[in-house]
């Protein structure tokens, strides 16, 4: 790593993954090298300690875009300085078990952040009141797996009409137990840019929520363009029911159902097609962005 960190001088995109024998002094060298750092992504480094932000002072004010994802040993006290980040935009710590309440907090100080994933972190409701009482704008969020959240943290993040309820349009809340229909009308009446919205997994929605999504017109519900209920066990085969009312879902392109009740209701499906000619129905269980729908099913 000291040898390949001589060649790095001049990038200002750095992404490393994989390097499971690599220690903390591996990385600084590249980190003391790359002056002019603005995108910095680490995967799957077992060995990565605490001290990386610590490391990466020098080029704290250039970094736009930092991804330490499936980290192992990473704490919420890594991010302890990320304040010194007066640019960052993108912040991904997916896979990082050990993040907890405390990360929210000092993640609440990067005034820029538009788009923060903190899937599998071991954040709850408690950590998502940090999160919302500092008033990030932002567009993107991912608490995938955020086992201990329930909808009482959902409320706190959107509590009185901070920035995020203006700004979020991407949210994923998928593999989450505690979800249920509350935490959906919170979403829906709060965050009122919202147009993708990620519920997979999620086995306490159910039909009312659906229903809730589908009936108001003029509500903010009805932006949804893209929606994913695979696998919410919750729901019957009836939560999505034919004559649909003029305006549900009139702006979705694609809605995912892959592993619940609704898939066997085929023939109502062929019949929304019809009439939503642009959306795509998956019932494939995959993420936001197949293509083809029943017959010929694909990934982009």
């Amino acid at each position: 790593m000291f040898h390949v960190s001589e060649g790095c001088k001049r990038l200002e995109s750095v992404k490393l993954d994989g390097f499971a024998k690599v220690i903390e002094a591996g990385y600084s060298s590249i980190l003391y090298s790359c002056r002019n750092l603005k995108k910095f992504e680490l995967l799957t480094s077992p060995l990565l300690s605490d001290s990386v932000i610590d490391n990466m002072t020098g080029v704290a004010r250039s970094v736009v875009e930092l991804r330490l994802s499936s980290c192992s040993l990473l704490t919420s006290e890594a991010l302890e300085h990320l304040s010194l980040f007066r640019k960052l935009v993108v912040l991904d710590t997916s896979g990082c078990e050990r993040i907890g309440d405390q990360a929210p907090f000092y993640i609440s100080k990067v005034t820029t952040l538009t788009r923060l994933n903190l899937a599998k972190a071991r954040i709850t409701d408690v950590g998502l009141a940090l999160l919302g009482a500092g008033d990030l704008p932002i567009v993107q969020l991912c608490i995938r797996k955020c086992e201990k959240v329930t909808d009482k943290g959902i409320k706190s993040l959107f509590h009185a009409d901070r920035k995020i309820c203006k700004t979020l349009s991407v949210l994923d809340v998928g593999y989450i137990p505690k979800i249920i229909d509350a935490a959906i009308f919170t979403i829906a009446t709060a965050a009122k840019a919202l147009t993708d919205l990620s519920l997979r997994f999620c086995n306490g929605v159910t039909d009312a929520a659906v229903q809730m999504l589908m009936d108001r017109p003029n509500h903010n519900s009805s932006q949804l363009q893209m929606l994913d209920l695979c696998s919410c066990r919750g729901l019957s085969a009836e939560a999505i029911m034919l004559p649909l009312p003029l305006y549900a879902f009139h702006r979705l392109r694609w809605l995912g159902i892959g592993l619940t009740d609704i898939v066997a209701k085929r023939g109502i499906f062929s019949a929304i097609c019809e009439a939503r000619p642009r959306l795509v129905v998956c019932g494939v269980c995959c993420d936001f962005g197949c293509c083809d729908g029943w017959q010929w099913h694909k990934v982009r």
